[in-house]
């Protein structure tokens, strides 16, 4: 006989919350086509919150008659890779650390379930509406040639010669579409920001996203939010990540971070 199990590896502990969140997911009739472009909101307002991911199953079961799940293929999942850019100071960074309206930020985004690349720019104005741009380019492309960077001038008051890339983040996201809300929800997990060899993992968190056509301070999705004690996190994965693999101030973003901290699993490399 064998003596009194011990505690439970927290990797295995995130695995079976994840199954969970993915049995709730499927319960979810898929989006339509039209549906999906209709709340493709190039133009919103985001909101941003993070959870522990045990606590992303019960949220998305009381979110169940008003949204549909948006499928890649036959998958309720979607892989990403980013690759952002920023000058050698961080320009882009140390704008959002202050708070500058407006302020912009760079990436490429690999859809790696569907082997589309997007270099994508995004604005976020004095009224906080984020605007994004976007070129589609070939599969897993990551270099800024000419047209690219002229893409950028178009969109952006930035000097695109000294854009250079800073760091990578991988995720695997969830798409919900509203039925009748103007709004998507997005849930990010196996959050993992990269940087040269430098690698941070976040195992247990999912960075959640509200993204709506025009600022709603209730609807049943921040409802739902705010009914399991969540607060807005003004803070981007790309700045969650920049806090974590350079050398640069985050006194603005400390609350997120903290919040981070506490909720994950860090494995850090």
């Amino acid at each position: 006989m064998t003596g009194a199990a011990g505690p439970i590896p927290s990797e295995r502990r995130v695995a079976w919350v994840e199954d969970a969140f993915l049995d709730v997911l499927a319960t979810f009739e898929p989006s339509s086509r039209e549906l999906l472009s209709a709340r493709a909101l190039q133009q919103r307002v985001d909101r941003k919150f993070v959870l522990p991911v045990w606590a992303a199953g019960p949220l998305l079961a009381r979110l169940h008659a008003g949204y549909r799940v948006v499928h890649t293929g036959d998958k309720r999942l979607a892989r990403y890779e980013d690759l952002y850019f920023d000058t050698p100071g961080r320009d882009m960074y140390h704008d959002h650390h202050r708070g500058r309206r407006p302020r912009f930020k760079v990436r490429i985004r690999h859809h790696l379930d569907r082997e589309r690349t997007f270099l994508e720019v995004k604005r976020k104005g004095a009224n906080d509406r984020t605007t994004k741009w976007r070129l589609e380019l070939p599969f897993h492309e990551t270099t800024l040639e000419d047209d690219r960077r002229r893409f950028i001038e178009a969109h952006a008051p930035l000097d695109v010669a000294r854009l250079t890339p800073c760091l990578a983040v991988a995720f695997v996201r969830s798409t919900l579409v509203g039925v009748s809300a103007d709004e998507r929800l997005t849930f990010d997990w196996h959050v993992e920001f990269s940087q040269g060899v430098r690698l941070v993992a976040l195992a247990g968190v999912v960075i959640a996203e509200v993204k709506q056509a025009r600022y709603r301070s209730a609807t049943s999705a921040v409802d739902v939010f705010r009914a399991i004690h969540l607060r807005e996190q003004g803070v981007s994965k790309y700045c969650l990540a920049t806090s974590r693999l350079a050398a640069v101030r985050t006194n603005r973003f400390r609350p997120a971070l903290r919040t981070v901290e506490r909720l994950a699993t860090c494995e850090n490399s």
